[in-house]
């Protein structure tokens, strides 16, 4: 083991320069990995958040509604209880709450009351000007378009919107996000790998007259291959480590010192328990693309 130990800082010594190159180059691919990753779980946890909350919602025609469906003015209450009946008949619909025209002003006052300019358009309208609304839950948030095709032509309503449509950029921002960062880690740790080859190859002509007097005294295959595999391995975990360190920094400056302060009413961020499982993750690929070009190349390139 001694001997082994020896050969393995030599050989570190004379390939300092590859192994810092294969270090920066592995580092960087898995924390573009790693944050590939942690996009990926931003994103299952933005449309758990939303959940129940991608509704839709409903509203009938008021006096200044202009759609095709609202030609009688305000909606009737036989033109309502048709699309309660619609709603109830809906095999897609979990349930549905209804807010008065009076409930609408009352929010509305809320969220225009926040700046003088909504104040100042608040004024000019009245809760007559506001429908009746439905706000439907769906069993399924992803199937809405049966529920808006079946309810948007009905007599008595004057639009219905999702918020699944609404939140549709930002989950495509995420997922553009999550796969650009995914695919640039790709090509970076096929550099990776392409580097454990020079660096093996390197290494192995570096010491050829050592290896070959191993061979000569009998050297088993595995005492020959375990400095090259050790030097792999030893690449790998300071490789994770810094793309670790530069994870949770990420997550430390941009999750918890902005995000979560700026937006946080938007949505349930990541935290550090999932760093901690992205971070895991990408230790055990450092491990891999380490030892399995490391197996092959060395039988390659030793003739072991």
């Amino acid at each position: 083991m001694r001997s082994t130990l020896s050969e393995l800082g030599q050989s570190l010594s004379r390939n300092k320069s590859m192994t810092i190159s294969l270090v920066v180059t592995m580092t960087v691919s898995l924390l573009l990995a790693a944050l590939g990753l942690l996009i990926l779980a931003q994103s299952q946890r933005t449309e758990k958040y939303f959940g129940d909350k991608l509704q839709l919602q409903v509203n009938l025609c008021t006096k200044n509604s202009l759609a095709p469906t609202c030609i009688g003015g305000v909606a009737t209450e036989d033109q309502q209880n048709a699309v309660q009946d619609a709603l109830r008949g809906n095999s897609q619909v979990k349930s549905f709450d209804i807010r008065t025209p009076q409930e609408n002003y009352d929010q509305a006052r809320v969220l225009f009351g926040q700046s003088e300019t909504g104040r100042k358009q608040l004024e000019t309208l009245s809760p007559d000007s506001f429908p009746v609304s439905y706000f439907v839950t769906l069993k399924d948030p992803q199937k809405y378009d049966a529920v808006v095709s079946q309810v948007s032509g009905m007599d008595g309503v004057g639009n219905v919107s999702s918020l699944k449509e609404l939140l549709g950029p930002l989950f495509s921002a995420l997922d553009k996000l999550r796969n650009g960062s995914l695919a640039i880690s790709a090509l970076l740790i096929f550099a990776a790998v392409l580097q454990v080859s020079n660096t093996i190859r390197m290494t192995a002509y570096a010491r050829r007259r050592e290896i070959g007097i191993m061979r000569l005294v009998g050297a088993s295959s595995w005492h020959i291959q375990l400095p090259f595999i050790l030097e792999s391995m030893l690449a790998a975990l300071i490789s994770a480590a810094l793309a670790a360190a530069g994870l949770a920094a990420f997550v430390h400056f941009v999750v918890y010192g902005y995000l979560r302060d700026t937006l946080g009413k938007i949505t349930t961020w990541v935290g550090w328990g999932d760093a901690v499982q992205v971070a895991g993750m990408t230790t055990v690929l450092a491990l891999l693309l380490a030892l399995i070009p490391t197996l092959f190349l060395t039988r390659k390139y030793l003739d072991v």
